[in-house]
C-alpha cells in the first residue's frame, strides 16, 4: 500500500513538473528592468495604438502572430495623413468612418518602441490590454512573440 501510495505521488510530481515546463505562446514585453508576458496564440491578432506625434490623432496597427513571429497586417485611422505617413504601395480605404491600408508583406521578429508620456501607447488582443506607459514608464521597450515554460508565464504575468 505504501510503495502504491509513493508511487502514485511520485507520478503526480512529474506529470505536474511535465505540465509546468510545457512550452506556450507569449508575447515579451520588456525594458533594461521589468520583463512581462502575455497570453499570444499563434494565429491571435494583436493591436498597437497610439497618439500619432506629427498630427496628433490614434493610429492601430494590427498585427498577427505567425510562429514566434510577428505580422503586419494594416493600418487604420481618423485622419488619411497619419496611414499616409507609412508610404506603403496600395489604395487607402474607408471603413467604418477610419482610413485603412494593407501593410505589404512583413514579418518581424521583434519590435523596438520608444515609449512616450501621454501617447497612450497600448498593445490589445481579446484577452488583455497592456498599456506601455504605465507598466514601464518613459523608456524603450522591445516586443518580440516568443515560447515560454508555463511556470514562467504564470510567474511573470
Amino acid at each position: 500500500m505504501r510503495r502504491a501510495l509513493l508511487a502514485l505521488v511520485a507520478l503526480v510530481v512529474l506529470a505536474t513538473g511535465v505540465a509546468l515546463a510545457i512550452p506556450v505562446p507569449v508575447l515579451r514585453l520588456a525594458d533594461e528592468h521589468r520583463e512581462i508576458l502575455a497570453e499570444l496564440a499563434d494565429g491571435e491578432p494583436l493591436e498597437y495604438s497610439y497618439e500619432q506625434s506629427v498630427y496628433l490623432v490614434r493610429v492601430v496597427e494590427e498585427f498577427e502572430r505567425s510562429g514566434d513571429r510577428l505580422d503586419l497586417l494594416r493600418v487604420r485611422s481618423s485622419d488619411i495623413r497619419a496611414v499616409e505617413y507609412f508610404r506603403w504601395d496600395g489604395e487607402i480605404q474607408q471603413e467604418d468612418g477610419l482610413f485603412v491600408q494593407d501593410a505589404p508583406p512583413s514579418e518581424v521578429e521583434e519590435l523596438v518602441i520608444r515609449i512616450t508620456p501621454g501617447r497612450g501607447q497600448t498593445f490589445r488582443t481579446p484577452r488583455w490590454t497592456r498599456g506601455l506607459e504605465s507598466v514601464f514608464g518613459d523608456g524603450v521597450v522591445t516586443i518580440r512573440a516568443e515560447r515560454r515554460s508555463f511556470l514562467e508565464t504564470l510567474l511573470l504575468r
